[in-house]
């Protein structure tokens, strides 16, 4: 991937500029700049998608994320020890692919959002303790860039690829995950270097729900929280993880059908469990980081509550699959979103029991600035809806690091 930055890597590690992006090193000022301990990246991604047939109606549209990460070391700026800042901003444009044309309940673009804005994504400082194996987080956090996450997941454009869709649907605003984010804190204990448990606290209602442009963090009465943990065990350096959560809000949810003996719906937790693993199961001789790694993924939401009861993902990434293409990454991902009892009851018209969708997905890095990345999906049962046909949703992915 382009993101040189991520939460845990060191600011002194920058990219080579000049070869690594389009725009370069800007006359030193960003080799400059990774001398006193931040790190700026702006990347591009810019997608091309059609419907070529079922869902709402056939039609191309183009959307596009920008993504500015700034990562600070702390200590080399103002003496902070093991201290890092991270400042994340995205701003999105372009059309609704599955909005206006597909109508999938779990979507089929990972940058497609319901309103173009530019916001701060992530804002936060995070301290370590007793040598990096103990670490406190506070500030603007996505609980997508750190639970329920898998390596070979990444390269899909199906938004499932990040957080699962069982997640994804809870919430008056839904989570703290793309495309807004809660204030709230994580803390994260790692023993060994193959094992770590985590737990994140955020506000339950992230950003304004009744005004979606630009950034807003707010903590009205009745918000409540959202509360994560999980543990995992990470066996070797390559892609082999295996890791079990669970999640809940302190606020309570109208029961889709039930309601008590006023007529008022009955007050229901909303909360879920989940279990993900992934592992390289074949590296190659010369560069054990190319290989066939296999991912599965499943959680379990309150169907009292949400649409989905459960849903689950699985297929395969392999990376250098093609001679003297070592860095790009070929992927095959199925994910079905299976919809509970009580919202079939509760909706007025005859639905299907879930929706399915299938991703085959190249992306090749053409230079060590740009990937293009073509994709083909089909979904089955878009939005749930009888009268919306399978579809099928082909394009391509831009992506430049400047």
């Amino acid at each position: 991937m382009f993101f040189f930055l991520s939460p845990v890597l060191p600011a002194a590690e920058g990219p080579e500029w000049n070869a690594d992006t389009l725009t370069g090193d800007w006359g030193g000022i960003r080799t400059k700049l990774g001398g006193e301990g931040v790190i700026l990246e702006v990347v591009l991604k810019a997608d091309i998608l059609s419907n070529l047939s079922g869902g709402i109606k056939r039609g191309t549209k183009y959307m596009d994320n920008w993504d500015v990460k700034l990562l600070a070391d702390a200590d080399k700026l103002w003496g902070w020890n093991n201290t890092t800042a991270f400042l994340q901003l995205i701003s999105n444009h372009g059309g609704k692919l599955n909005e206006t044309h597909v109508g999938s309940f779990m979507g089929v673009d990972n940058i497609e959002v319901n309103t173009n804005t530019t916001k701060l994504f992530h804002a936060w400082l995070e301290r370590s303790f007793f040598n990096q194996k103990f670490s406190v987080l506070a500030g603007l956090y996505p609980v997508d860039s750190q639970f329920y996450v898998t390596d070979a997941t990444g390269v899909f454009l199906h938004p499932t690829g990040g957080m699962a869709a069982e997640v994804a649907q809870t919430g008056v605003n839904g989570p703290s995950i793309f495309p807004t984010s809660s204030f709230g804190f994580r803390a994260m204990w790692q023993p060994t270097p193959k094992f770590y448990f985590q737990a994140a606290l955020v506000d339950g209602v992230p950003g304004d729900p009744n005004n979606p442009h630009g950034t807003h963090i707010r903590f009205d009465r009745g918000d409540g929280t959202l509360a994560i943990a999980e543990t995992g065990f990470r066996p070797a350096e390559e892609i082999s993880k295996y890791a079990v959560g669970t999640w809940r809000y302190t606020a309570h949810f109208d029961d889709l059908v039930d309601t008590d003996a006023s007529g008022n719906p009955v007050r229901r937790v909303n909360r879920g469990t989940y279990f993900l693993s992934e592992q390289t199961v074949f590296r190659e001789k010369d560069d054990s980081s190319q290989g066939l790694a296999l991912f599965f993924r499943y959680g379990v939401a309150n169907g009292d509550v949400n649409p989905l009861d459960y849903s689950y993902s699985l297929g395969l990434r392999y990376k250098g699959l093609l001679p003297g293409r070592d860095q790009d990454e070929f992927g095959i991902g199925l994910t079905r979103g299976h919809v509970g009892a009580k919202f079939r009851q509760a909706v007025a018209t005859p639905l299907e029991t879930s929706e399915t969708a299938l991703e085959i997905t190249y992306r090749a890095k053409v230079i060590r600035w740009l990937a293009i990345q073509p994709t083909l999906q089909r979904i089955l049962n878009p939005g749930h809806d009888p009268a919306l046909g399978d579809a099928w949703v082909a394009g391509a992915r831009f992506e430049i690091a400047l």
